[in-house]
């Protein structure tokens, strides 16, 4: 898949997410995924210049997704800042009782 139509749709989903969560304080979900390994160490990316104005947009780094049989690498790309004033809180794994949970990143005021 092109970059650009991978970033549209990533963008297009995340502003979904973002709107909902824009009525509120601060959006956190429950964890989606479980784990029951611990994920590899975050790679290391050479973040891109922003294909907009730094205000519009932030970057999510890339991190581990779990597919059920092992954990595969997400890169990290540019979403569109739903409003000014909103922050990204970043997804992170992270143990409880002898597993992995993956807490997925949202905005936050």
């Amino acid at each position: 898949m092109n970059r650009r139509i991978a970033f549209a749709l990533a963008a297009c989903a995340t502003i979904g997410l973002a709107q909902a969560a824009s009525a509120q304080q601060s959006y956190y979900a429950p964890p989606a995924v479980v784990a029951p390994t611990e994920p590899p160490a975050v790679r290391e990316e050479v973040v891109p210049a922003p294909p907009g104005p730094p205000e519009r947009v932030v970057w999510v780094r890339g991190h581990y997704e779990w597919s059920g049989r092992g954990y595969y690498w997400v890169g990290g790309h540019y979403i569109e800042r739903p409003e000014v004033g909103l922050f990204w809180e970043p997804g992170r794994w992270v143990a409880v009782n002898g597993h992995w949970e993956w807490y997925g990143g949202h905005w936050r005021r």
